[in-house]
């Protein structure tokens, strides 16, 4: 597990919430998960989804363990109707990790990998997750992962564990258009990036990638 791409709130609030029993419909997606098992960059929030039925999750349970369990909640910061929430969550104000909880709109593929005791998507299921925000165009982070993987994974092994995970929503085509558009995520932020990996070169990478297969 590479903890060194998270600070000390963020593990101590992960660990927190992976052994309360509140949160047991949930697991860790997104950039954190796929940084703690690869270790390619810096991820500063915790992203827990469930493919629970939608409404069988209590918040107002949840929302009372965070209250007993954290010197600040912000309530307030974010909601999509039906689902799930946003919360910031920590010592203070000034020390906070953004906390998404929110319901999957497909259910996960696969069993959840366990690591020191920490609930995470698979990486079959992350890819699958980033790929499907390409296709509704990407962010600076998820072309940074996306790339990370690129040894492992073909970009038509990418689309099709998409297809497989989102089958009414898969569109190929307009995937492989969105892998090389970089419009918006160019002017996003640039991640901390742990190997060194520059903007410029990971397009190029990308799009060499999608061109040659």
């Amino acid at each position: 597990m590479h903890w060194q791409t998270v600070n000390e709130l963020l593990r101590n609030t992960l660990v927190l919430l992976m052994n309360s029993t509140e949160f047991d419909e949930f697991r860790l997606v997104g950039g954190t998960a796929l940084s703690l098992q690869l270790g390619h960059r810096l991820s500063v929030d915790i992203d827990l989804f469930t493919d629970a039925d939608y409404g069988s999750i209590d918040f107002k349970i949840i929302e009372d363990f965070l209250d007993a369990n954290f010197g600040y909640v912000d309530k307030g910061f974010g909601t999509i109707t039906g689902m799930g929430k946003s919360y910031l969550v920590g010592e203070d104000r000034e020390n906070t990790i953004k906390l998404d909880l929110f319901y999957t709109r497909d259910p996960f593929m696969e069993p959840p990998l366990l690591i020191e005791e920490i609930r995470m998507a698979t990486l079959d299921e992350i890819i699958a997750m980033k790929v499907d925000v390409v296709q509704r165009t990407g962010r600076k982070k998820d072309f940074y992962d996306l790339y990370e993987v690129l040894p492992r994974y073909s970009i038509k092994e990418m689309i099709a564990l998409h297809k497989r995970r989102y089958q009414y929503s898969h569109d190929e085509a307009l995937i492989r258009e969105n892998f090389k558009n970089f419009t918006e995520a160019d002017g996003d932020f640039d991640p901390v990036c742990l190997r060194g990996n520059y903007w410029d070169f990971i397009k190029e990478d990308i799009i060499s990638a999608i061109d040659n297969e």
